[in-house]
């Protein structure tokens, strides 16, 4: 593979877990050269590669006006992009490959490169199924964020060769008139961890264990749609056809039927564990581990064991 570039979000100045696996993962490849394109402010020196990596910053706008694109599409000719899925990423892939009339594969799970080619398996109808291809072009590639990083080489720190920054032309139609991010919960889209729950626990006030769970586990909130409907959380954490669509490691559904509008929003996770009464619940279906009994009874016990263990 003669170049590689990699679409990296950053917290606080430093590169985000995910991107790290991502760099290194893509390093066992043996690329010539690794442009990273970093969204969001960069503090660090040094990056986890098997050689000196070029980056490019980008100004806010630059990832949401297409008019604006151009630079970076001039920077990533004649490489292939790589990012984990994530709102913004997915946005800035799309637009990058649509104005280089390029394709662009989402919902990789797995990848390997050998004699030229990629081999890919993606999820497809919602995570229903996996389909096996093979490409040979030069595209953008989006990871889910339980992709298979096994088996990846690592290797040790190295320096940044270069850095750059682009920026929106003036008079650009973007701009961004204010910044609200998520503090004190870990959002969705980013998390490896999610603890579910619907109208099994039939009163708000219930919803105490399920944080508790999460808590002790360092997972994300979420619900099912009659849920959010109700007003008993937050409409950030509906999960389902027409809420956020998540693929985290693992994901607990403690009192959630499993109609296929959720189902649809977490096929994509990779160990789907169902806490539900009910044994004919229809999620037992999709379930890799499945418990049957009541939720406010399992959860503080299982909350509790978690406790015992950690510490």
């Amino acid at each position: 593979m003669k170049k590689v570039a990699i679409i990296a979000q950053t917290k606080e100045g430093q590169l985000s877990d995910t991107s790290i696996q991502l760099i290194s993962f893509l390093s066992s490849f043996s690329p010539e050269s690794i442009l990273l394109v970093a969204m969001g402010e960069v503090k660090f020196a040094s990056i986890p590669a098997s050689k000196s990596v070029d980056v490019i910053t980008l100004s806010e706008g630059l990832w949401t006006d297409s008019s604006a694109i151009n630079p970076l599409v001039n920077a990533v000719e004649g490489y292939a992009v790589f990012g984990i899925k994530s709102i913004q990423v997915d946005n800035l892939l799309s637009l990058l490959a649509a104005s280089s009339s390029q394709e662009m594969i989402s919902g990789i799970q797995q990848m390997s490169f050998s004699g030229g080619k990629f081999s890919i398996s993606k999820s497809i109808f919602s995570g229903k199924a996996s389909l096996s291809l093979t490409s040979e072009t030069v595209g953008y590639f989006s990871l889910n964020r339980n992709f298979d990083f096994s088996g990846n080489a690592e290797y040790g720190e190295q320096s940044v060769g270069s850095m750059s920054t682009l920026t929106t032309a003036a008079g650009g139609k973007a701009s961004i008139l204010e910044l609200k991010p998520i503090t004190g919960s870990i959002p969705l889209p980013d998390a490896t961890l999610v603890v579910g729950a619907g109208r099994g626990f039939k009163d708000p006030g219930n919803w105490t264990i399920v944080e508790d769970l999460a808590k002790a586990l360092g997972a994300a909130t979420a619900c099912s749609k009659p849920v959010s409907d109700l007003n008993w959380r937050p409409h950030h954490e509906h999960v389902g056809q027409t809420g956020v669509k998540i693929s985290p490691n693992l994901y607990i559904a403690c009192g959630i039927s499993g109609a296929i509008q959720h189902l649809a929003g977490v096929n994509g996770s990779r160990i789907i564990v169902v806490i539900n009464n009910d044994p004919e619940a229809a999620f037992f279906k999709h379930a890799d581990y499945g418990i049957v009994g009541d939720v406010n009874d399992i959860l503080p016990r299982l909350t509790k064991k978690l406790q015992e263990h950690l510490n």
